[in-house]
C-alpha cells in the first residue's frame, strides 16, 4: 500500500499547468530554490543541479536527472561529494532514496523533488552524527 506524499501545494502543479507550458511553472516553482538551474542538452530538459545547505551549516550538490520525467521520479545523486557506504534509504545505483516510485505523481514538481532531497540530507547529518540510527519514520524500499 502506497502512502501519499504530503507537501506544500505549491510544490504541486495543476491540472492547467501540466499541459500548457509546463517548463515554465517547473522553472517558477523551482525559483524556491535559487541555487538550482535546469540543465539541457539538444532542446531537452535532462536534469536540475544546484547545492543545498544543511542545518549543520554544510552544503551538498545533488543533480537530479529527469529521463523519466514527469511520468517517474527522478533520479537524485549526489555531485561533488560521496555518499557514506552504509548510509540508509539509497538505491543500489547510488541515489538518494526520498521517496518510493509507487508514490510519484505527475504533478509533482521538480521542486517538490529538491524540499524532499533537502529533507533526506538533514536526515542524513543525523543519522552520521547520532551512531547511524536513521531519525523519523522509514519505509520500506
Amino acid at each position: 500500500m502506497s502512502r501519499e506524499i504530503e507537501a506544500d501545494k505549491a510544490l504541486f502543479l495543476t491540472a492547467g499547468e501540466m499541459q500548457s507550458h509546463r517548463w515554465h511553472h517547473e522553472r517558477e516553482k523551482l525559483g524556491l530554490f535559487p541555487s538550482f538551474a535546469l540543465v539541457g542538452r539538444d532542446g531537452q530538459v535532462i536534469a536540475a543541479v544546484g547545492a543545498l545547505d544543511t542545518q549543520y551549516g554544510n552544503t551538498y550538490g545533488v543533480r537530479l536527472d529527469l529521463s523519466n520525467y514527469p511520468h517517474g521520479l527522478p533520479k537524485i545523486y549526489p555531485s561533488g561529494w560521496s555518499l557514506h557506504p552504509h548510509a540508509p534509504h539509497k538505491y543500489n545505483d547510488g541515489s538518494l532514496c526520498v521517496m518510493r516510485a509507487d508514490q510519484w505523481r505527475s504533478y509533482f514538481t521538480i521542486a517538490l523533488t529538491v524540499a524532499k532531497t533537502a529533507i533526506w540530507l538533514n536526515k542524513y547529518e543525523l543519522w552520521k552524527r547520532n551512531g547511524h540510527h536513521w531519525p523519523g519514520l522509514g519505509q520500506r524500499h
